[in-house]
């Protein structure tokens, strides 16, 4: 199916890299866009904008939006004040992507939230993450590591366990088991209430979700891990990117 539909991708910026300082720019990672051009679809990168009015000029001109990985989400984003493993904030780019994603709700734009994206929409939606995955009560189950090398992260990192009949388990060919990459060192603690999970660690991570039936008909795809990046050694991944064309 190929409808070459626009597909906003967020992107970053190194404003706050000394590296480039007089050479400041606005990116973001190959994959995404080699995802959406690969499932016929039209790639576009979102920058990071100071007016926030202007999220819905992007969000009317786009037909699907996907929200990347980066920096964490700022702790006063949910209640909480930054623990002592908090990675980089920035939370100029909290405050745009915030504004996208109210717009994409009252335009009924398509989601698909990765890595940061995933703990981002569930924090506006009123969940809370661990700062750090050192906070996450393992308890008498295994503990996973969910940090893998990045020279590896086109290869499967550990399984997940997929909930029957959910958007995820149909996407991945009515599988209720996945092998995934791993880069995250946040996870979600308290899950929003609007959200269903649909993907598990083994640990008891949460590693994907959608909206539950009973509270919003939205699409809406999160996934913790990064199907950006394995797309490049197999098409496993690639009904993730293809979603967007089913609306």
């Amino acid at each position: 199916m190929r409808i070459d539909k626009v597909i906003g991708i967020t992107g970053n910026d190194t404003l706050n890299d000394r590296e480039w300082d007089e050479f400041s720019r606005d990116y973001t990672p190959h994959g995404y866009v080699d995802g959406v051009s690969r499932s016929g679809n039209l790639p576009i990168i979102i920058p990071i904008h100071s007016d926030l009015r202007r999220a819905e000029d992007y969000i009317q001109r786009i037909d699907g939006l996907i929200f990347t990985g980066g920096q964490d989400v700022h702790p006063l984003m949910y209640g909480e004040d930054p623990a002592p493993r908090l990675n980089d904030i920035y939370p100029k780019r909290d405050y745009w992507e915030r504004a996208l994603f109210e717009a994409a709700l009252k335009y009924q734009v398509p989601i698909l939230a990765v890595c940061r994206g995933f703990q981002l929409i569930n924090i506006l939606l009123g969940g809370t993450v661990y700062q750090d995955l050192s906070y996450y009560p393992v308890k008498d189950r295994p503990a996973i590591q969910h940090v893998q090398k990045h020279s590896r992260m086109i290869y499967p990192h550990h399984s997940v366990t997929i909930k029957e009949g959910s958007e995820m388990y149909r996407l991945l060919g009515n599988k209720d088991k996945a092998q995934v990459n791993s880069y995250h060192h946040q996870a979600i603690r308290d899950l929003a209430p609007k959200l269903e999970a649909t993907a598990w660690a083994a640990d008891g991570v949460i590693e994907s979700y959608q909206f539950g039936d009973d509270n919003e008909k939205h699409p809406l795809l999160g996934v913790q891990w990064h199907p950006e990046i394995m797309i490049q050694n197999n098409e496993e991944m690639m009904p993730i990117f293809e979603w967007f064309s089913y609306f």
